[in-house]
């Protein structure tokens, strides 16, 4: 049976966009606060932890509703009555709520980076509505990632080489392993334990994680960029025979990689059925963080009026505090990238149904949005 804890309705009437957030993790926690602030949004957020809700409840005064959704009996009714599903949960539940989205009619937005779920959530689109969208992979990489490269991408004639560099790294690095846990550890091994892929000689390939290890300098500090997967979303099926090189790597500081290497690829903590001992040493003994900053890298080369040139685009997007509450970056980035793609489609600029790619995504109107401008420097 719910357990519904309603706070008091900040809107009145039928008028807005109602929307249902599933998970109050870090992400749906600040999806919740920036949708509420912008006051055009009737919120409810869903959790198993009445604790957890009592607290978004106070922060940022929206409907709550607590139910196990692991449980798949839990979806049978509480989807009813919302225009938007937005799934913060763990990827391996989105595609049962993508179904139960198709079923009462939602348009459906998560944040996932595993590629087996969107391919299943793009299956589900095919029976969708024509006013209905189904749009995975949103937030920071995959996500705005895609729309920047894609954006570099149509300002050549012809394109060479394509490559997406991201990273959510703590300011204040402490550790042997130069990292601390700011998003989930569930989606942090699954970057690194999951095949890559990537386009090389015009081709489409697989390459293995935590490889093509390189080395850069930004601003006196030193970082290493090496292959993950998911960070691409739907760049390499857009982009096929499009450009000669196309790929995606995450960034961390110097050393970061080899220790990973070793723990899940010479102790085997990358195996599927070892990844839950690989989740409980990391939560066990690396500290979580909000003082981060997301790195932001993309570099594009080709010929443009018969002229080989190269576009680069460069960002820092630093933690800061909303509604009294210390954010950080990847919370403020993630979330922020997912409410500006809402947004975008509920106020009518983005004019699409179905299964939507974030490369179809204008970066422009991405930017100018008011969610959209946290990714401006």
């Amino acid at each position: 049976m719910l357990s519904v804890l309603l706070s008091e309705s900040l809107y009145k009437g039928d008028s807005m966009h109602k929307v249902i957030i599933l998970g109050c993790g870090n992400i749906g926690f600040t999806a919740a606060i920036l949708l509420q602030n912008s006051k055009k949004y009737d919120v409810t957020i869903v959790a198993r932890t009445k604790k957890s809700l009592l607290f978004i409840k106070k922060v940022a005064h929206v409907k709550t509703i607590q139910i196990d959704l692991s449980k798949k009996e839990s979806y049978k009714h509480i989807l009813k009555g919302f225009d938007s599903v937005i799934s913060a949960l763990p990827f391996y539940l989105n595609v049962l709520v993508a179904k139960k989205a198709l079923k009462f009619g939602l348009n459906y937005f998560d944040f996932t980076e595993d590629v087996k779920t969107t391919n299943a959530i793009k299956k589900i689109a095919l029976k969708s509505s024509k006013n209905q969208v189904f749009i995975p992979q949103c937030g920071l990489a995959p996500g705005f990632i895609s729309i920047l490269a894609y954006s570099l991408y149509k300002q050549f004639d012809e394109v060479y080489s394509i490559k997406m560099r991201v990273g959510a790294l703590p300011k204040n690095p402490s550790n042997k392993i130069l990292y601390n846990l700011t998003w989930s550890t569930d989606g942090l091994i699954n970057e690194y334990s999951n095949e890559c892929f990537a386009i090389k000689d015009s081709k489409l390939v697989t390459i293995q994680p935590l490889e093509g290890l390189e080395e850069f300098s930004l601003d006196g500090l030193e970082y290493e960029a090496f292959n993950t997967s998911g960070g691409l979303g739907t760049l390499c099926e857009t982009l096929k025979n499009k450009t000669k090189e196309l790929n995606y790597k995450t960034i961390r500081y110097k050393g970061h990689r080899h220790l990973m290497d070793f723990l899940i690829n010479d102790l085997f903590l990358g195996k599927k059925k070892r990844r839950g001992i690989l989740k409980e040493i990391l939560e066990y003994a690396i500290p979580t963080t909000k003082q981060d900053v997301v790195l932001i890298f993309c570099s594009v080369n080709g010929m443009k009026n018969g002229k080989l040139k190269q576009i680069t685009d460069v960002r820092k997007i630093y933690n800061k505090s909303i509604n009294e509450q210390n954010l950080s970056s990847i919370q403020i980035t993630t979330a922020s990238g997912l409410c500006a793609v809402l947004d975008l489609f509920v106020s009518g600029n983005l004019k699409m149904n179905g299964f939507v790619k974030q490369e179809d995504i204008n970066i422009d109107d991405f930017l100018n949005n008011s969610f959209g401008k946290e990714y401006e420097v």
